[in-house]
């Protein structure tokens, strides 16, 4: 499949230029037709029958073999999920906690990440450390800031691989052993990283990475997995007593992704999309056509990008300002004014465009016609 084909099959894009994939991305037409035909699958063979729960299970594990190959990971080392939320809870709630260890995260993270940490701290007296990230970083800064920041009673740094409001793209793997040299394990959210940046979970040699399906992956929602290194299979306490799980250890005990085969096939079919594209041919389209935008930006006055500027910190997110602006009302005007999609983002505060594989040159050429309309 080629990024033609991959545009032409979802529905929609003549009627607006769809620039928040960040938040969710649409689906091609493969994946909606899986979905339908799944459904239609085991409405006929009955789904509570014996054939029925069959289809269930194998597709529960054509569902978790794609995970697996998504992440760059083994099956054995991932579990399905419904999104990053779910994941990034079952590390933070899962593991064992003692009053005076520290949690290290960033100021630039979201809610999902944000309000689990906080509980830890109310309920286990976690010390919640935050360090502090500029959303215009170089890789290298990144780096140095969070290295530094790892003392001897972190127990785990726990970061977005890029963060939403900005941008900013973490250099995921020497974090990971900047983290493992002190002592500590990681987690990265990749919420806005899988189906965005190729993943290879044997190179970033993170403890924990979790993923959602919606967003650059342009699978269902209420997807996703959790991939968890091998040796630190045991370290995770399941959440909820799923029916069926019972008391089981391990990987197999964490999931919750109990529910609907529909949506675990069009997650599956999904990857095999992305496969198809390239994950290294779709990121080079993304970057290509975020540098666009970011090279149009930077012709009109009274827009400031907010986010990093390095090559090796951008992505296919770019945040911006506007003189005279308050971002919610920019981000209505887009819309009603152009039908340009973007959303508002807070610390720091702005509009957010998302450059998907399926977006064009006509998409970025329309979002820069529209805000330099907005100008003045």
């Amino acid at each position: 499949m080629d990024f033609d084909e991959l545009r032409a099959s979802i529905v929609g894009l003549d009627a607006m230029t769809y620039l928040n994939t960040g938040w969710v991305g649409p689906s091609s037409e493969r994946v909606l037709s899986r979905m339908r035909e799944t459904a239609q699958e085991e409405s006929r063979l009955g789904p509570a029958s014996p054939e029925g729960l069959a289809l269930a299970r194998r597709i529960a594990e054509e569902a978790t073999d794609a995970a697996a190959r998504f992440l760059g990971a083994d099956a054995q080392d991932v579990v399905l999920t419904h999104g990053t939320t779910e994941g990034v809870n079952i590390v933070l709630h899962g593991l064992a906690w003692e009053s005076g260890d520290e949690l290290l995260t960033s100021g630039l993270e979201h809610p999902a990440l944000e309000e689990p940490a906080a509980l830890l701290a109310d309920r286990h007296g976690v010390q919640v450390r935050r360090v502090r990230l500029s959303p215009k970083a170089s890789a290298d800064e990144a780096l140095d800031a969070v290295a530094s920041a790892i003392t001897p009673r972190t127990k785990l740094v726990a970061l977005s691989h890029i963060m939403f409001t900005c941008g900013l793209r973490l250099p995921a793997a020497p974090i990971a052993r900047a983290a493992h040299k002190a002592g500590a394990m990681v987690l990265f959210d990749g919420a806005q990283s899988g189906g965005h940046v190729p993943l290879d979970m044997a190179g970033i040699d993170a403890d924990f990475y979790t993923v959602s399906g919606q967003k650059w992956l342009l699978g269902p929602s209420s997807t996703g997995a959790l991939y968890v290194r091998r040796d630190r299979h045991e370290l995770l306490a399941p959440l909820l007593q799923v029916p069926g799980v019972g008391f089981a250890t391990g990987l197999a005990a964490l999931s919750l992704a109990s529910g609907s085969a529909q949506l675990q096939a069009g997650f599956a079919e999904a990857v095999r999309v992305y496969e198809e594209l390239g994950p290294e041919r779709a990121e080079a389209r993304i970057y290509e056509l975020a540098a666009r935008l970011r090279d149009g930006l930077a012709q009109i006055g009274g827009v400031a990008v907010t986010g990093p500027n390095d090559p090796d910190a951008v992505c296919g997110l770019t945040a911006i300002t506007l003189d005279g602006w308050k971002p919610g009302d920019l981000a209505d005007a887009l819309w009603e004014r152009h039908q340009v999609v973007a959303r508002t983002v807070g610390h720091p505060a702005g509009v957010r465009f998302s450059t998907a594989a399926f977006n064009d040159e006509r998409d970025v050429d329309r979002a820069l016609e529209a805000v330099a309309k907005l100008t003045g």
